[in-house]
């Protein structure tokens, strides 16, 4: 069994998207593994890697992500700083020049288009002084660093919530507590609420056992044929990543996936149905999106329940016990209604109401910097490859840089 607070996490190819290491389902390891792995080429701070099949061509930097390693087909690059900024070549990885590079390697006529180990040190680029990439790096990071600002603090709100509901929903914690004759750790108001004993069944008396039916609608609408729109902005699992949309795709009519289909409204919870443990859930945070049928949507039946569903649906253990009941062997998968018959007791709508008042501005505040990340990154994705090519200066940049912040 691994320890999971001495142990060490390897980065494999599917940890690396969009310019960012994400760990949040990084295998751990050992120890003497870790050691085993290392000991020709360990990972250190400024290193920037490279996936060099499946997929091709999506690279990370490597920042404060404490004892890690590589695994197969990712390549690692460190810069000298005498000749060039690690930050810099990180950006240049993600140009358009360097990923036409390395995009050159798809479909080479192997079986898996790759990028040979022999090859990776032929990659050409661009480099001005070090003052030049110094001055690139500062407009590129800051903008960065403000996206990665972000989703910790989104980490440290839905923490937050996460913690409130277990308590009230799963263990229950005000009623144990006063069966203990503990002080209130809750405003009187809330604290009067909550039952002062639990029943023959563990829960508290006059709660009834019950599941996300009874707070949400399965999938309530979809498009037709006679009601599609002209063009559509769409969400599927692969860009839907552990509560965030990373991205929502512009597409017209005639070119969308016969899977795009569910129309997503402000407050619907969505879950990943096709291989669950991956995380592919979030929070729909505004209006206009479609989502795939690979979707389980859940509406809310009042606006006081939506952060309950949220946080019941996309619990660690229900997305654990969501990935155990898949079937399938090529794409395991639940149906939607499994995804409804997760288990959610249910308290008086005065308490539901009541954990909606203080989660609520939590929750509004996750859907707020997740806005302003998709502005951020936009911004950055602008810029990025006009300034690697010079095309737009440094002044003009700082300036589009400090509107979008």
């Amino acid at each position: 069994m691994v320890d999971y607070q001495t142990s060490y996490r390897m980065i494999r190819t599917t940890n690396v998207r969009n310019g960012r290491v994400n760990l949040e389902d990084a295998k751990f390891v050992e120890k003497d593994i870790f050691e085993r792995w290392t000991r020709r080429a360990p990972v250190i701070d400024g290193d920037v890697i490279l996936t060099r099949e499946a997929p091709i061509g999506e690279v990370g930097y490597i920042s404060n992500l404490g004892q890690v390693f590589l695994g197969q087909r990712i390549m690692h690059y460190r810069a000298d700083p005498r000749q060039l900024e690690p930050r810099f070549l990180f950006y240049s990885f993600r140009s358009p020049s360097l990923q036409d590079q390395f995009g050159a390697h798809e479909g080479s006529g192997s079986v898996v288009s790759h990028i040979r180990v022999a090859e990776c040190h032929e990659f050409e680029l661009t480099l001005p002084s070090l003052n030049e990439q110094r001055a690139i790096v500062s407009i590129l990071g800051s903008l960065d660093d403000k996206i990665e600002l972000n989703r910790r603090m989104n980490e440290t709100l839905e923490a937050m919530a996460r913690a409130l509901f277990k308590d009230w929903f799963v263990d229950f914690g005000p009623t144990r507590a006063k069966m203990e004759s503990r002080e209130p750790y809750l405003a009187a108001d809330i604290w009067s609420l909550f039952p002062d004993r639990l029943d023959n069944d563990a829960k508290p008396e006059g709660w009834s056992e019950g599941t996300l039916a009874d707070y949400a609608a399965l999938n309530p609408e979809g498009w037709s044929r006679g009601n599609y729109p002209a063009r559509i902005e769409y969400v599927d699992l692969a860009n839907t990543k552990w509560g965030t949309i990373e991205a929502a795709e512009p597409i017209d009519r005639d070119k969308a996936p016969s899977r795009a289909q569910r129309i997503l409204r402000e407050g619907d919870t969505i879950v990943g149905t096709v291989r669950p443990g991956n995380g592919s859930f979030a929070l729909v945070g505004r209006l206009g999106l479609t989502g795939s049928t690979g979707f389980a949507v859940l509406r809310p039946k009042s606006v006081d329940c939506r952060e309950a569903i949220y946080l019941a649906a996309t619990a660690p253990e229900n997305i654990e016990r969501l990935s155990h009941l898949a079937d399938g062997a090529a794409y395991p998968a639940v149906r939607p209604d499994v995804v409804l018959a997760t288990e959610l007791a249910r308290p008086g709508p005065e308490i539901v109401a009541a954990f909606h008042k203080i989660t609520a501005p939590l929750c509004d505040r996750i859907v707020a910097n997740h806005v302003e990340v998709a502005t951020l990154a936009e911004t950055r994705d602008y810029l990025l490859p006009k300034l690697m090519s010079g095309e737009v200066r440094v002044r003009e940049a700082e300036r589009l840089a400090e509107a979008a912040e």
